[in-house]
């Protein structure tokens, strides 16, 4: 497929680039149906090394709710950088970028948790929102203990 083909259009590119942060805004505020959302009905997460591995809604859902009643009253934050996204295929894109995530108590700063870089297949789903269909998180560090 030549470039021509799959290129990305502004509004897709932007689109797309929301989904990033919805995805973090999701996570962080522990809303779970929104966060759920932001995957197709069979999207993947994989973080690694952690041998981490969660597919579907159903277990995404789990997930993200385990994640949520895990905080014991601790806020997260999550910054993505360099996002950098490449067409595949019409409708398809591979996305790229940095995580640095923190972890705090109400009313102090927070610490640096998590540092790694993401490596993301999206995709324009049927009712034209971009979803991710695969997430592998590749940890540069971590004090993430799997819940």
């Amino acid at each position: 497929m030549d470039a021509t083909q799959a290129a990305l259009s502004a509004d897709d590119f932007c689109a797309i680039h929301n989904l990033y942060a919805r995805y973090n805004l999701y996570s962080d505020a522990g809303d779970v149906a929104g966060y759920v959302d932001c995957f197709t009905e069979d999207g993947r997460l994989e973080v690694q090394p952690l041998d981490f591995k969660v597919a579907g809604q159903a277990q995404l859902r789990e997930h993200k709710e385990r994640d949520a009643n895990s905080r014991g009253g601790r806020y997260r934050r999550h910054w993505n950088g360099s996002i950098c996204l490449e067409p595949v295929a019409p409708g398809t894109a591979h996305g790229r970028c940095y995580l640095v995530a923190y972890n705090g108590a109400p009313a102090d700063l927070p610490v640096i948790a998590d540092v790694g870089v993401y490596d993301d297949r999206v995709v324009r789903c049927a009712d034209g929102k971009w979803r991710f269909s695969q997430r592998l998180l590749v940890m540069d560090a971590s004090t993430w203990k799997r819940t």
